[in-house]
């Protein structure tokens, strides 16, 4: 059995000896230096993006994907909002561009092949392109429509108009979902073979269902949660097969709710601000694929690198499939630390290479 194979099942919630282990590896990467390559920012990503993809070794379960990520705020710029480079070199929204419930009404459909999510469909078709089709390629970031809302409206009068101006958000939020229809679909026809999953860096077929990430939950109640997030996630995981959703906060609260996206194959969260990882695991086992993840400039974390994947060890049945996935290293290399948990605990990993 391959590394396909293995987490085609786990993705078909089958049994399974083990869960799934994604250690990302990267062993001499050298990003082009700033600004120096002389390049454009989208030139400069895809170049990066396939440094990278290059420099991994695959020593875990994955399939790996070329990553040419252009940020998690591109779809409001569509709309209008403006890209800021800040002093240190990362990149976000100059700021909203909704102040009142009023300013809804001058919002009109845009063309998902415009601003950076335009950019984003292009370093697809570029990497695409650079490696000759053969390549898998990882879709771009896919904020859901209350999450894009939220970018584009003014704080202090965003939350209060999910009560008292509910028809324009509404509104708002029809519009989005129409633009990330089509963002999505021109992703897809741009590079077919294309990884639906955007976070964590894990391997899925092309087929099962779309990436999104669900961020905005825990600022609503349940029940608001259910009205405007979960109403446009189901529009767009009818459309693309279902839905794999990330949220950094899954908290018990929203857990039932949460289950009322429809077609829900994967819950996707950072442990240290979660609930109970067993409380995950018993609610969500056996009903979609559970994808805890450590990244190691997150702070705080949940405890050490081993002590994450006892804890999700500790919880993981072959009723409840899980993928664990640990992200590379800031400074690139090997975490053998990973892979000596595993051997400890008596599951071995084998795959043909």
């Amino acid at each position: 059995m391959n590394n396909a194979e293995f987490l085609t099942q786990i993705w078909d919630l089958e049994y399974t000896d083990r869960p799934g282990l994604i250690v990302e590896e990267s062993i001499n990467y050298e990003p082009l230096p700033t600004p120096q390559s002389g390049l454009t920012y989208l030139e400069e990503v895809c170049q990066n993006a396939l440094r990278f993809y290059k420099s991994l070794v695959v020593r875990d379960d994955n399939v790996p994907a070329i990553d040419a990520y252009r940020g998690s705020y591109i779809a409001a710029t569509v709309f209008g909002a403006r890209e800021r480079v800040f002093e240190d070199g990362h990149r976000y929204l100059e700021g909203p561009i909704i102040f009142n419930a009023s300013d809804v009404d001058r919002i009109k459909k845009p063309s998902a092949l415009s601003a950076l999510m335009g950019e984003q469909i292009e370093m697809i078709r570029r990497c695409a392109d650079q490696t000759h089709g053969e390549c898998w390629i990882r879709c771009g970031d896919i904020q859901n429509p209350l999450g894009v809302a939220a970018m584009l409206w003014d704080t202090s009068t965003f939350y209060p108009a999910l009560v008292e101006e509910p028809q324009r958000v509404h509104k708002l939020l029809e519009i989005i979902t129409e633009v990330t229809v089509e963002y999505i679909t021109q992703m897809k026809a741009v590079r077919p073979k294309l990884v639906p999953l955007d976070w964590p860096k894990v391997w899925i077929p092309a087929d099962r269902g779309i990436y999104l990430a669900d961020d905005t939950m825990t600022m609503v109640s349940p029940e608001l949660y259910e009205e405007y997030g979960v109403t446009y996630n189901n529009r767009i995981g009818g459309e693309f097969g279902g839905i794999l959703l990330h949220t950094c906060s899954l908290k018990e609260r929203y857990f039932k709710s949460i289950l009322k996206n429809e077609g829900l194959h994967s819950i996707n969260f950072a442990a240290q601000y979660s609930s109970d990882m067993q409380k995950i695991f018993e609610f969500f086992g056996g009903k979609a694929v559970i994808l805890p993840h450590y990244v190691h400039t997150d702070h705080p974390q949940i405890g050490t690198l081993p002590e994450f994947i006892d804890l999700v060890l500790d919880c993981w049945i072959p009723e409840r499939p899980a993928i664990i996935y640990v992200s590379a290293k800031p400074d690139g290399g090997y975490q053998p630390e990973v892979f000596e948990v595993f051997k400890r605990r008596g599951f071995s990993i084998k795959h043909p290479s």
